[in-house]
């Protein structure tokens, strides 16, 4: 995520997110920004935790995984 990256490595320029609307973390993609709101309501049509779509069992990974793929965003 760019947050890290920008943070850890000094790679980049900036740590927020094109929707300006936060830092580019793991936690701003998959729950809160709102570029990808509608791709949320996809792939998780009930209220989520950040912990079961990053520590879940396979299939919730799978679906994070190809969640963050269609996002494109840049991590």
């Amino acid at each position: 995520m760019n947050h890290h990256m920008f943070t850890k490595f000094k790679i980049g320029s900036i740590d927020q997110c094109p929707s300006a609307a936060g830092a580019m973390t793991a936690e701003h993609l998959l729950q809160t920004c709102p570029l990808y709101k509608v791709l949320r309501k996809r792939f998780w049509s009930q209220p989520t935790s950040l912990q079961n779509k990053l520590f879940g069992c396979l299939d919730d990974l799978r679906r994070t995984a190809t969640f963050a793929r269609e996002t494109q965003a840049t991590i």
